[in-house]
């Protein structure tokens, strides 16, 4: 998971590509790094261990320039070290390449480069694109041919002409920006400035030449032609609007994202048609499959609770990553797949072996331009804009929202009601949930059926961002097993309702410091949707207090776009 970007032509290349990848930076921030061309023909590195702050405090002047390319990476080969950072360079520090995904033939590749008395400086499966594109030449087109894995890659080289090379194997995300004067890379739209207007995404197996002058483009190494799609840019929504992160941020839109879903699943047309499509396919099935990861797993085991409640037709979530065959029986299956990116490479490996069977597929997704999109048979946005935050918020509650529109079995007026009663419940939140005055070292949601899906959405969120034990169960699951962690150092927060009152006495008689959790007022049967913010409201208070950035947790990113 690392973002790319770069521009070429125009002005302040240095700069803008450092304001693309703070706007990436949700995609890895481990480090990061430039290259831009000199006034002297040479390739220019700079790499920083940290954020992207880090890497501009390295930056002491900003030379105008053709071209800048950028890169911010989540290690997934090679350690956390400055060698291993991007760009990486060729042997002759001709050719400079910035890359996410994995080469997986790494060590074959390598063997072959030092048997051309070529070697290799780092630990970082990176480092063989140059030079293999170096002895390529005018074969680079082929790259495919020498690479394997699931990989994208920008390249820029200082022999030719100012420009890049791109490539893409898989599914991870490429995107290629026209503005007046400039052309854009990126990984991901939001990063794109508002001055794009034009768009072409790279699709698997493409390779293209780029420069200021013609954009050329090949498939398996035979030339074809791509053509540009308008595009607006939506970075105006990529500010944090007066908040100190953007976790907080996002989790103060969820009532308006709640209005906005509402409003357009009534009223627009081409919603309700893919609604009847969704019902034409549902009616069809005999189970429903719903894969997911993470934070959209655990909406996925509330939307198959749901299905099976009010449509009494068998339904059954997965984490996508443990999705195989054999999760699969010979009948009519429909699949529906949530994602936040719509990106996330355990998904995409589910959908591949949903296509096999030719299993209908179904898509909750927040980006309608993604691979997840592309690749089903009906796609339901969830409208909630960008989140840039690494721990989802607003996109869980669409997900829940989204979902029961397209059950259909709730009354029109609790959905109009929802957003009002989500902002009570921003307002109340702090007083909901109060923070004990010692931090507990071990926390525990507890709740039944839908309230204990939501606290596992509960634990996840306060695990991810204060890196504090925590973890969801079933009210009745801690007496066997879990209850023996119970002591005077932990906290409890309980879904209240569903016969959990032996649960708090049970936590209560082992010293433990209970929070109990109301059901929301007004009655409303789609409150669990917005019963989860005062778990993320706390989640985003412990990291606070800890001096933690909520928005960038160690070790995570944002769309894990490796397997």
């Amino acid at each position: 998971m690392c973002g790319i970007f770069g521009c070429l032509g125009g002005q302040n290349l240095i700069t803008q590509t450092l304001q693309g990848l703070r706007l990436l930076e949700y995609r890895g921030y481990d480090s990061a790094g430039i290259v831009y061309r000199t006034s002297a023909h040479k390739l220019r590195v700079i790499k920083a261990l940290g954020d992207i702050d880090c890497l501009t405090n390295q930056i002491k002047t900003r030379p105008d320039t053709q071209l800048c390319l950028g890169h911010t990476r989540w290690a997934t080969n090679g350690g956390v070290t400055l060698k291993n950072a991007h760009p990486q360079v060729s042997f002759n520090k001709q050719i400079a390449v910035v890359h996410n995904g994995i080469i997986e033939n790494y060590a074959t590749c390598r063997t072959q480069l030092m048997e051309k008395q070529i070697n290799l400086k780092t630990d970082v499966d990176t480092e063989v694109i140059p030079n293999i594109l170096y002895l390529l030449k005018h074969n680079k087109h082929n790259i495919h041919n020498f690479l394997h894995g699931q990989y994208v890659f920008a390249a820029t080289d200082i022999t030719a002409a100012p420009g890049f090379f791109v490539a893409k194997r898989g599914t991870l995300p490429l995107h290629i920006g026209k503005a007046a004067d400039t052309i854009y890379l990126s990984s991901d739209l939001l990063a794109f400035p508002p001055t794009v207007q034009s768009l072409i995404t790279l699709n698997d197996g493409d390779t293209g030449e780029i420069t200021t002058n013609a954009i050329k483009f090949y498939h398996l190494g035979k030339p074809i032609t791509k053509n540009w799609q308008p595009f607006t840019a939506f970075s105006e929504q990529t500010d944090k609007n007066g908040f100190n992160t953007y976790m907080a941020k996002e989790i103060h839109e969820i009532p308006t994202v709640i209005e906005r879903l509402v409003t357009d699943y009534q009223q627009d047309n081409d919603l309700l048609l893919r609604q009847r499509e969704f019902h034409h396919l549902l009616s069809k099935a005999n189970c429903v499959h719903l894969c997911a990861c993470g934070t959209s797993y655990h909406a996925a085991l509330i939307l198959a609770h749901l299905i099976e409640k009010h449509l009494h037709q068998r339904a059954i979530a997965h984490v996508s990553s443990e999705f195989t065959d054999d999760s699969l029986i010979d009948e009519q299956n429909l699949a529906i797949v949530i994602s936040q990116s719509g990106e996330t490479a355990d998904t995409l490996t589910c959908i591949s072996t949903l296509q096999a069977h030719h299993v209908p597929i179904v898509a909750l997704c927040n980006v309608t331009s993604s691979s997840i999109a592309q690749q089903s048979q009906l796609c339901f946005p969830l409208l909630c804009g960008p989140e840039i935050a690494v721990a989802s918020t607003k996109v869980f509650c669409a997900a829940l929202l989204v979902g029961c529109l397209l059950i259909n079995r709730f009354d029109p007026a609790d959905f109009t009601a929802l957003s009002a009663l989500a902002r009570t419940t921003l307002r109340d939140a702090r007083q909901l949930i109060k923070l004990p005055a010692t931090r507990p070292q071990k926390i525990f949601f507890i709740g039944k059926q839908i309230d204990y899906f939501l606290a596992l959405e509960s634990a996840l969120k306060v695990k991810e961002v204060t890196y504090t034990h925590c973890e969801g169960y079933p009210a009745n699951e801690l007496k066997h097993g879990p209850l023996s962690l119970v002591d005077s150092h932990s906290l409890a927060v309980v879904y209240q309702g569903n016969h959990t009152d032996n649960a708090v006495a049970e936590i209560a008689a082992r010293g433990g410091q209970v929070i109990n959790l109301p059901p929301l007022t007004p009655d409303n049967p789609l409150s669990f949707i917005v019963r989860i913010i005062p778990a993320q409201i706390m989640a985003l208070d412990m990291a606070e207090q800890l001096g933690i950035n909520p928005d960038k947790p160690r070790n995570l990113a944002k769309s894990v776009t490796v397997l």
